[in-house]
């Protein structure tokens, strides 16, 4: 705690500050600015979080903070575990700073509780401190987000256990895409790698901070060396601190393992109940589990010092006096509630005074009994402000938390069942997975086939110079186009035969791949003029060939028709049908709007999908040009408006599409029937990548999957439900993620590696 300075006000919304809680010196910055203050007549006391001077000052940075706020508040009213401070009010005056608030109770940020102490916590301290905050994390993990605010500044010590805050610190700082290594308010020794380039939040990320932060405690030092961390305490603090996010552990997976070497055992067996804190966990106590982080935070987890730091703290808290006065009820700023709005209830978790009743002293007692013993020591300390002793866990429980579930959270990513590190040049195109056996991948002059199941290089075929991604038909033959037309032993990667035509320097070379239909493959050659050929693939012969006007971009397979289609003028995109067996031109349209280049596909019977911007457009090229039905989309982006369409990907009678905003649809293709829509609100995450998601769906039509440049996602194609989010480190900048699915696997490159995830 320390005085108010000359730049900071004297009095946010409805409240007095009192004193700064956190302070911006040494060797890492504050994220916000934090004070302890009263409201009028003292009949409250909080902690007000505000942003910093410069971000207070600008639109978008008012903005980001804003819903970051409004997100911890919701997150406030779920029933979130102690360990979390819950927002409880909120606002944005256009005249004042944007600020939230917390209920206060006496609490040292991290660097005040380890100056308190005279240098490092102890080894116990930080393990009962890591594990309550893994605790809150695995909480914040299952509703489908991240914490993205862990640094030495939002971690505060109290009396019965650690309080996090700072929820969204990262994320209000900057929006994703942006470098964060001189962004005000963002620590980079605490910061993710993935995340310092502009990477997105995930719950690994949240990992790799914590981690951070537990060394810092344990140290007195940011970034300290392996060397100097505690024995007990080096390896799982190694393992957080990993670089890539997939060789971390899931909080879970931390918090067993905090609670394992702090004695505790099982963490859900009944023999780790203890005497619980304060700040148990309404929701982990409901569901018959066991907290593991209230057995380590029992009598004498705080050394001596900082719990008399604390009882100062709360007796000068007691002694500040504020002018009592009435104030008239302040005006919210549009859509956002404050104390005293006579419209609705104030965002509060206590109702407001209505008498003038007991003393400020005697009101405020009530607010710092969590400390109200600590001069005497950590046992009175205990005993004065611990709850009833809990009943015994009753039968029910314990049959709960001996047969607790393993199902990982949703959101939850999948632990990949294996990593293969890329040499040289990153791969091209995205990966083929041959008969669930070999993954190929395809570089700018050599193609790999590496073994699904182990992640081992099984072969690699220098010297190709691929012009496309490979496929392959019913029998053990991968094509590769390029420096003509090569077919490779899917096995071995031996080459079987090459192709006379289409080759470098020939009179015809390969240019690109339209559609391939059992024997069948189409593609375009140029030359002195383009042309469309049919190539038979069993007897390696063309069956015909038709020479077409502009730059052909994509083609696309009706029931008797294959679709070519040119770039999109300033019309729109004009659609050529040859028939497929004599490659007769049928007709010819423009589709006005429509660019073929990645966003058109078909259902592969008589309609044409297209992604027009922010609409989806389904045709019937047999009924003209005018679309058959259309769907808006549903993300928005951090302006509020709504995005565009990504590449739409049919199976079976349903098409499914995402966009910008992170909306997920699937649709009936011939229809335009709405089998259901999910919006997972990634907005604010999304604002500085304006390219929206790949989408994919497994062989058997039961998942899909979202790629982007940072993550892909899954999800349960019967309704939308999210399954997991997978993050990785990624190469230098961003790079689409290109993914292969089975039914059972995920292949997933970046420009680093590749990695096989389990799709269950």
């Amino acid at each position: 705690m320390e005085p108010l300075t000359t730049d900071d006000p004297r009095k946010i919304g409805p409240y007095h500050l009192i004193a700064r809680l956190t302070r911006g010196t040494g060797e890492f910055t504050v994220t916000a600015r934090q004070f302890i203050a009263r409201g009028a007549g003292g009949t409250r006391t909080v902690v007000l979080t505000t942003p910093l001077p410069d971000s207070a000052d600008d639109r978008d940075g008012r903005g980001r903070f804003l819903a970051e706020a409004e997100r911890a508040h919701l997150l406030a009213g779920s029933s979130p575990p102690g360990w979390l401070a819950p927002v409880v009010e909120l606002a944005g005056e256009p005249a004042e700073p944007p600020w939230c608030a917390s209920p206060y109770l006496p609490m040292l940020p991290l660097p005040a509780a380890l100056e308190a102490h005279g240098g490092p916590l102890p080894a116990a301290t930080v393990r009962a401190l890591g594990a309550a905050l893994a605790e809150t994390l695995v909480w914040i993990h299952t509703t489908g987000t991240s914490h993205a605010g862990i640094a030495p500044d939002t971690v505060f010590v109290a009396g019965d256990g650690p309080r996090l805050a700072g929820f969204g610190a990262v994320r209000a700082a900057g929006p994703d895409g942006e470098v964060r290594a001189d962004l005000p308010g963002v620590t980079l020794a605490v910061l993710p790698p993935e995340q310092r380039s502009g990477g997105r939040p995930r719950p690994l990320g949240d990992v790799f901070s914590l981690g951070a932060v537990l060394a810092y405690a344990a140290t007195g030092r940011l970034e300290p060396d392996a060397a100097s961390l505690p024995d007990e305490l080096r390896d799982v603090l190694g393992a957080c601190l990993a670089p890539d996010p997939v060789d971390r552990p899931t909080a879970q997976a931390l918090l067993e393992e905090l609670a394992r070497g702090g004695g505790v055992g099982d963490p859900a067996a009944p023999s780790a109940v203890g005497m619980r804190p304060a700040g148990w966990s309404a929701t982990v106590q409901d569901s018959g589990a066991v907290s593991p982080a209230a057995a380590l935070l029992g009598p004498g987890w705080l050394p001596g010092r900082v719990i008399a730091a604390l009882s100062e703290q709360s007796s000068a808290v007691l002694d500040a006096e504020v002018e009592a006065e009435r104030e008239p009820s302040p005006q919210p700023a549009e859509g956002v509630a404050t104390p005293g709005d006579s419209g609705e209830p104030p965002r509060s978790a206590e109702p407001p005074s209505t008498t003038t009743g007991p003393s400020r002293r005697g009101l405020l007692v009530g607010a710092v009994c969590g400390t109200a013993g600590v001069a005497v020591g950590a046992g009175v300390t205990w005993a004065a402000t611990a709850p009833d002793d809990p009943p015994p866990p009753t039968p029910a429980e314990r049959l709960a938390a001996a047969h607790r579930s393993r199902r990982r959270a949703e959101g939850a990513p999948p632990q990949p069942r294996w990593r293969h590190d890329i040499g040289g040049a990153a791969p091209l195109y995205a990966p083929l997975v041959w008969r669930d056996r070999v993954v190929v991948l395809t570089g700018k002059t050599a193609v790999h086939g590496i073994d699904l199941r182990t992640g081992k290089r099984l072969w690699t075929r220098d010297g190709l110079r691929p012009a496309g991604a490979p496929w392959a038909t019913g029998g053990e033959t991968l094509f590769v186009p390029g420096d003509g037309l090569v077919a490779l032993d899917a096995p071995t990667g031996r080459v079987r035969w090459r192709s006379k035509d289409y080759r470098h320097g020939a009179r015809a070379v390969f240019g690109r791949l339209l559609a391939v239909d059992g024997a069948t493959a189409w593609f375009t050659v140029t030359g002195d003029r383009q042309a469309a050929v049919a190539f038979d693939i069993d007897t390696r012969t063309e069956t015909w060939r038709r020479t077409l006007p502009g730059e052909i971009a994509s083609g696309h397979l009706l029931k008797d028709a294959l679709l070519v289609m040119d770039g999109g003028g300033k019309a729109g995109g004009r659609a050529i049908a040859l028939a497929r067996e004599s490659g007769k031109r049928l007709w010819q349209r423009v589709y006005r709007g429509v660019a073929a280049e990645g966003f058109v596909t078909s259902d592969g019977y008589s309609t044409l999908i297209a992604a027009v911007a922010g609409t989806l457009r389904g045709y019937d090229p047999l009924d003209g040009s005018r679309s058959a039905w259309s769907l808006r989309s549903l993300g928005k982006d951090a302006k509020g408006r709504l995005t565009d369409f990504g590449l739409p990907y049919v199976h079976g009678k349903t098409a499914y599409v995402a966009d910008g905003g992170y909306a997920l649809h699937a649709v009936e293709a011939r229809t335009g029937t709405v089998r259901w829509q999910r919006a997972y609100g990634f907005a604010l995450e999304t604002a500085a990548a304006p390219d929206t998601p790949d989408t994919l769906v497994s062989p058997s039509g039961r998942r899909v999957l979202m790629a982007n440049d940072a993550e892909v996602d899954a999800f349960d194609a019967a309704d939308g439900s999210l399954l997991w989010r997978f993050t990785d480190v990624g190469g230098a900048g961003p790079r689409r993620r290109r993914v292969a699915l089975t039914d059972d696997t995920a292949v997933v490159v970046d420009g680093r590696g590749v990695y096989a995830l389990p799709m269950d």
